[in-house]
């Protein structure tokens, strides 16, 4: 059987053309259309999958982890101090024994000191050792004596280290500012004077005393001033005229 050639006219081939432009058109405005339609649905769904992603993590690492916890700090907490040489600071510690038996403590310290300085000087510790029972508690004072050999306008710090079952401690710092001693100076001379105008309707001025005169008062129990002898011999002659007179 031969296969027969099967000719196209002119006019049947253009047409044949458009066909295949319009389905290729259309094809793309359906797929355009769907895209459009579905992309509100595809949002959603990787949302959705994005929030269930991370519970399933949570959910492994709760059921193959292994739960863990911090360790607490070493130094409990801080005591500033802010003085000056020739002063004394304190403070105090509460030492608590939270165990279920009796337990000795220690308590100790070593010098202020900055970067570049040892003063050499240690805070005092009354008491720094003791035996406390579950649950007792003892308060532990801590004085500083600020003597010469700290530096003005350094900041030294140390430790005071508590030591029971383990050791803790407590940072201080201890601020040494320049020694002052309030001062003021004050000038009295005579009373001050201001001006004062009279009138309006006159160029006159007048001057007033800024402050009143501190009147001298005469102790209880003092004699009078004794009066001279020509104070008394004008008293007497006034005396004599009068009678005179009569």
């Amino acid at each position: 059987m031969n296969p027969k050639i099967i000719e196209l006219q002119p006019n049947a081939a253009n047409e044949m053309r458009t066909a295949l432009l319009r389905w290729y058109r259309f094809s793309n405005e359906i797929m355009n259309s769907t895209m459009r339609l579905s992309q509100p649905i595809l949002e959603a769904y990787f949302r959705g999958l994005s929030d269930v992603i991370p519970n399933l993590n949570d959910m492994v690492k709760k059921t193959c982890e292994i739960p863990e916890t911090d360790c607490p700090p070493r130094c409990v907490c801080d005591m500033e101090w802010d003085a000056c040489e020739g002063s004394k600071v304190s403070g105090t510690i509460d030492i608590v024994n939270s165990g279920d038996q009796a337990k000795s403590f220690t308590v100790s310290s070593g010098s202020f000191r900055t970067i570049d300085d040892d003063s050499g000087v240690k805070p005092q510790l009354k008491p720094d050792h003791f035996t406390l029972a579950p649950g007792d508690k003892q308060t532990v004072l801590v004085s500083v004596n600020i003597e010469k050999a700290f530096v003005q306008n350094d900041v030294y710090q140390t430790e005071v280290k508590i030591r029971g079952r383990y050791e803790q401690c407590v940072r201080l710092h201890l601020s040494v500012r320049r020694k002052y001693t309030p001062h003021c100076e004050i000038k009295h001379g005579e009373i001050p004077r201001r001006i004062v105008a009279h009138h309006w309707y006159d160029h006159f001025q007048c001057e007033e005393l800024c402050f009143e005169p501190v009147r001298e008062r005469v102790p209880t129990g003092s004699t009078k001033p004794k009066r001279t002898s020509q104070a008394l011999k004008k008293k007497r002659s006034v005396k004599k005229k009068k009678s005179q007179r009569k």
